[in-house]
């Protein structure tokens, strides 16, 4: 009786430390990512590197090239992890939003807040990263998300007759989000004092002016 239940004790031993194992194995990618991104808040992308996020994230380098192919990789998966709620809240909120000009309003508003609540990861966005394979990679799915935010709301408009139907939705769609991006570089990232919610009228008004029959 005492062999069974010590056998009995061992199975329950090792089936607690498997599954502690496999939690753990499993929790580690979200760890890493979390260390890498709040090294980059911190220090930008030259306090990054493979020993630091190693150090911050409790892991070894060698774990870390079990789930990144190299640094480059885990700076992607970063911003796709960051990006992710980001675009997700911005396609549940807008829905409740159904005129034209709010609509822009909402995502140019929003747009300018996201870098302005986190310059650093933006300014390396934008000066640093390199994605390889981009087309048909996740963080080109996100790009395509957020364009087609703003896809929905140019064919509303044209089916509500307030856009003119011979407008090219690519060349909106660059004006619309190249107007923020230079916005953004030129005035948020650089520390700038800026009314977000009057430039963003602004844009918008000056966008809709050059659309609307």
């Amino acid at each position: 009786m005492n062999s069974i239940s010590s056998k009995n004790s061992v199975v329950n031993i090792n089936s607690s430390q498997q599954s502690s194992w496999k939690r753990r194995k499993d929790a580690r990618p979200p760890e890493i990512i979390r260390a890498a991104k709040k090294i980059l808040e911190e220090k930008g992308i030259k306090g990054l590197s493979m020993m630091k996020i190693s150090k911050a994230a409790g892991v070894s380098e060698a774990t870390l090239y079990k789930y990144f192919n190299d640094k480059n990789d885990l700076l992607n998966q970063v911003y796709i992890d960051w990006a992710e709620p980001f675009v997700k809240k911005m396609e549940t909120d807008i829905k409740d939003i159904s005129d034209l000009h709010s609509s822009l309003l909402f995502i140019a508003i929003r747009y300018l807040e996201g870098m302005k609540s986190a310059p650093k990861l933006h300014v390396i966005w934008f000066r640093d990263l390199r994605w390889d394979n981009y087309i048909g990679s996740p963080i080109h799915e996100m790009n395509r998300r957020y364009s087609n935010l703003v896809k929905k709301i140019f064919i509303r408009g044209v089916s509500n007759n307030q856009i003119d139907n011979s407008i090219n939705f690519d060349i909106f769609r660059d004006q619309f989000l190249g107007g923020l991006e230079h916005i953004g570089i030129r005035k948020v990232l650089t520390g700038k004092n800026i009314n977000i919610g009057k430039v963003s009228s602004e844009l918008v008004d000056n966008l809709l002016s050059g659309v609307s029959k």
